[in-house]
């Protein structure tokens, strides 16, 4: 390449002595076909109208090869005009064509084909160095999966402009431990540090999972006070068992040694802090876990060097630096530790900048922004921020950093947005337990005009429901936060589980205001005409009494407390809505009925991972009449089904009653992603108890509780859900006989 290269520059110098000129006047690629001729341009530096530069011109064949994209680059000049054309003659590595794989056993081809970041039709797909790296992927995973002896290389075959690339595989024997050996360990026992790896007798082998088990060993010595720890690099490998009849095939067995210097076990003797001025030394001791006479503990000793930059951090002090000095006296056993605090000074926001909205106004997210700009740096109020704008819908992604201010102690806050879809057109088929099979048109645009507005129109049909509804929410209105919303409906319904049909026509007017960042009232006014009809002479006396059309106008006032970090998927915080409702008299109307519900939900991660979340929601209300008259059927309470206690059949609770007069019940769920879907599926175990009573009294004796587990599927129209409950009590004419019962729903439960 370099004898070729030097060719050409020959060739170039030579054109330049018999040129009257050395002014480009043109520039030209040939040879490319995948790769445009602007990308080509863009990393070169030569230009026309400049001087002929040799130097300059190897300079830009380099980098053209450093694209990645040529097996080969030179460089033509010719005459032109009063000048000189420059022509980069180039040619193209053929793409990706099939990818194959040869030897292999033990792994799905989908599966190796997955892990590769080569795929069909991929230019630079015989790039050396990028072939070697998808070997090490290939390894990787036949060493993950026990098969340390793999070995994997590649073959080339290029048929017209495509890189036909075949993967040889050497899967070796899959290697199963038969012994861990232990040494030097005194203070644990070789059960408790096997207890802590996943390379134990009777699993497979892998070199990598075997270092990370190490590290997991050494970090438990760490925080059991053996900060001296050293384990040094294990022996794995096969060993003859002794013993074995010489006429017998000698038998190995697959060893796995770990010697381990325990050290001496440390104790805090002395904490020490230099430097304070903003908190005192007894406010800084009370924030840090770690305490004199204590066995030290080196996570807990990180987390504290952490919580105490973060208590600088929320006061504006984000420059501070805290060095933790230790004097280790390995005789002793003991440690101290000076805390050294450089708190530099007050940091001020400067400015906000706002970056990737391309639809959504800029005023939109600033106004959910709990921190502005002049205001002290505070890193509680920025992760606040972060999560009020991601609540909104409308991103993918938010991230906020920051950049340097135009003078000392200042600086710039910049929140990037990555937008995701919010609009919506669609129609299909769906199904839920309550109305069957239905179809559906819909229209939804969740950030309207990038105003932040919402608006929905919808139609369903099937056999059980026809419904119109429209709704639109102004979030901000008059640029104060007060949202404001509006929702027409008109819904049919068949209830043949009652033996009548309803007919619903009216609207709610819905307000909002927070009271702080956490605590919002609402107020909404319902008014809404109802007729019963079609009833069979099997309903109940109640349902037939309430022929007929009858009109209820009624308020409700909530307080809502939310402190979940996501509230489409939440993993820490609470939910707690109070609500009243009150209609009729001064309202008008013909129903006269009150209903104070309760609705409470709790997430934790549990055991504190962060992809295991244990979630618990209950729900209570009572609904009674006043000025005479009965609540009607269809503003009781009904349980059973996807929403209240799964196992048992939608509205089956209560038990021989239409509808009930009280509902108590609760849920709780373990959540967690399944692999390899990148959180688009997740898994849950529930357990609900729960029950509806027909008049205001609650019978804990009769409480009905059912079990099981579920998916959950993220899609663009919300979260799709299937659970499968199991009841453990018979309900009506739902006896024990077939007890586990399908459920399907849209949207998260809570």
């Amino acid at each position: 390449m370099f004898k070729k290269l030097s060719f050409i520059f020959f060739c170039v110098i030579a054109v330049n002595v018999f040129s009257q000129t050395t002014i480009i006047r043109k520039i030209e690629v040939r040879g490319n076909k995948v790769v445009s001729n602007t990308e080509v341009l863009d990393v070169v530096s030569t230009r026309p109208g400049d001087d002929f530069s040799s130097s300059r011109l190897r300079e830009d064949l380099r980098s053209i090869y450093k694209m990645g994209s040529f097996m080969d680059a030179s460089i033509e000049v010719e005459d032109y005009k009063d000048g000189l054309k420059v022509i980069f003659v180039l040619v193209e590595k053929p793409s990706a064509g099939e990818i194959k794989f040869r030897g292999r056993k033990s792994i799905w081809e989908s599966t190796l084909k997955d892990a590769l970041d080569i795929k069909k039709g991929d230019t630079c797909a015989v790039d050396e160095l990028r072939l070697k790296q998808n070997e090490r992927k290939i390894l990787n995973l036949y060493e993950e999966r026990g098969f340390p002896f793999a070995t994997v290389s590649h073959e080339i075959e290029v048929v017209k402009d495509a890189a036909n690339i075949t993967f040889i595989i050497n899967e070796g024997p899959r290697v199963k431990v038969d012994e861990v050996n232990i040494t030097g360990n005194k203070f644990f026992s070789t059960k408790t540090l096997l207890g802590k790896m996943r390379i134990r007798p009777g699993r497979w082998y892998s070199e990598t999972k075997l270092e990370e088990d190490l590290e997991k060993i050494a970090d438990f010595y760490r925080d059991e006070g053996f900060i001296l720890v050293d384990i040094e690099p294990p022996q794995a490998g096969y060993k003859t068992v002794a013993g074995i009849p010489e006429k017998e095939k000698p038998k190995e067995k697959f060893t796995v040694n770990i010697k381990i210097n325990e050290g001496p076990q440390i104790k805090v003797e002395r904490i020490q802090v230099k430097g304070n001025t903003i908190f005192s030394e007894k406010e800084i001791r009370e924030k840090m876990l770690t305490k004199e006479k204590a066995i030290f503990n080196q996570s807990r000793f990180i987390e504290d060097m952490r919580a105490l930059q973060g208590k600088y951090a929320e006061k504006g002090y984000i420059l501070c630096r805290i060095t933790p000095l230790t004097d280790i006296d390995e005789d002793s056993g003991n440690i101290s530790i000076v805390v050294d605090i450089t708190e530099e000074e007050l940091v001020y926001i400067e400015n906000i900048k706002i970056e990737g909205n391309l639809v959504t106004k800029d005023k939109v997210i600033r106004r959910e922004l709990t921190i502005k700009p002049g205001e002290i740096f505070n890193t509680q109020k920025i992760i606040r921020s972060r999560q009020k704008i991601y609540n909104l819908g409308f991103f993918e992604e938010v991230d906020i950093s920051t950049e340097p201010g135009t003078e000392k102690g200042k600086m710039i806050l910049v929140v990037k947005v990555k937008e995701k879809k919010t609009g919506m057109m669609s129609f299909g088929a769906g199904y839920n337990s309550i109305d069957g099979l239905m179809g559906y048109i819909e229209y939804s645009k969740n950030n309207f005009l990038g105003l932040g507005q919402y608006l929905s129109l919808k139609y369903e049909f099937g056999a059980q429901k026809q419904n119109i509804e429209t709704s639109f929410v102004e979030p901000w209105f008059l640029n104060t936060p007060t949202s404001v919303g509006i929702e027409l409906f008109h819904t049919v319904r068949d209830r043949p589980e009652y033996y009548y049909k309803e007919k619903r026509i009216g609207g709610n007017l819905n307000l909002g205001r927070p009271v702080t960042d956490y605590d919002k009232l609402f107020f909404r006014y319902k008014y809404e005409s109802v007729e019963i009809f079609d009833i069979a002479e099997s309903a109940s006396q109640e349902v037939k009494s309430q022929k007929g059309i009858n009109v209820t106008s009624s308020i409700a006032l909530s307080y809502v407390r939310d402190t979940r970090d996501n509230i489409f998927d939440a993993s820490s915080g609470i939910y707690l809505n109070l609500s009243t409702e009150i209609s009729g008299g001064i309202l008008g109307g013909n129903n006269n009925f009150y209903r104070p519900t309760i609705d409470f939900s709790t997430y934790s991660k549990l055991l504190g991972l962060k992809w295991l979340v244990l979630a618990f929601h209950m729900r209570a209300g009572t609904v009674d009449s006043y000025a005479c008259g009965e609540v009607p059927v269809y503003e009781k309470f009904y349980g059973g089904g996807a929403d209240t206690v799964r196992g048992y059949p939608e509205r089956s609770l209560p038990e021989n009653a239409t509808g009930g007069k009280t509902i108590l019940f609760g849920n709780a769920e373990i959540r967690f992603p399944i692999p390899g879907t990148e959180n688009l599926l997740k898994g849950i175990l529930f357990f609900d108890i729960g029950n509806v009573w027909k008049e205001r009294e609650v019978d804990f004796s009769s409480l009905k509780k059912g079990a099981g587990m579920g998916i959950r599927i993220n899609t663009p129209v919300g979260i799709i859900r299937f659970d499968f409950g199991y009841r453990f009590d018979s309900v009506g004419k739902y006896i024990y006989a077939d007890r586990w019962e399908p459920h399907f729903s849209i949207g998260q439960m809570f």
